[in-house]
């Protein structure tokens, strides 16, 4: 009865560090948007709101089909929040998206195996990373003020795309935490 017993809590205690190690991984994982505003503001003073796309800065490259789902789910979620959408209000929500492509380098000086060196001694691996950057504006145009923002990037065909619906759904209920 006593070796049950201490098996039994070892066990335990092996489950608990588990548990507690498995809770400490998921809360670290950090969230990819950032989130800035004002500290007198509170979306529960305003009772509508109105989004619109900016597109005087969108590029050819990006689908406006996925942009208008966005733009659907982050409406659709602020309705929950007993706000009610009017193209008239003074509370606008403003989507901006656009590209980047950057440079990367990836300098291979040289390559030695124990049988031989790589005859390409220099290889210069460069290539171009086009970066996609959506920051959502809050604006009070009676006010003429930004009351709130929240940016996030990521790379193309990355998991983080809009374009992809569920990285989209997670997107707007991170946006919708910062509230």
């Amino acid at each position: 009865y006593y070796m049950y017993n201490q098996k039994e809590a070892k066990v335990k205690k092996i489950t608990t560090l588990l548990s507690l190690i498995i809770l400490i991984g998921c809360t670290s994982i950090q969230s990819n948007i950032e989130v800035d505003s004002i500290a007198t503001f509170d979306l529960s003073n305003y009772s509508d709101f109105s989004i619109k796309i900016n597109e005087s800065n969108i590029s050819a490259e990006i689908n406006p089909i996925d942009l208008e789902r966005f733009k659907n789910n982050l409406k659709n979620a602020i309705e929950e929040r007993g706000l009610t959408f009017s193209s008239k209000s003074n509370l606008v929500f403003v989507i901006n998206l656009s590209t980047k492509d950057s440079i990367e380098n990836g300098n291979l000086n040289y390559h030695y195996s124990r049988y031989y060196w790589d005859r390409y001694m220099y290889q210069n691996n460069t290539r171009t990373v086009t970066e996609n950057i959506l920051r959502v504006n809050l604006k009070d145009y009676k006010q003429d003020t930004t009351l709130w923002t929240v940016v996030t990037m990521w790379r193309d065909g990355s998991y983080r795309s809009i374009a992809n619906q569920d990285s989209n759904d997670i997107l707007v209920d991170e946006i919708m935490l910062s509230f």
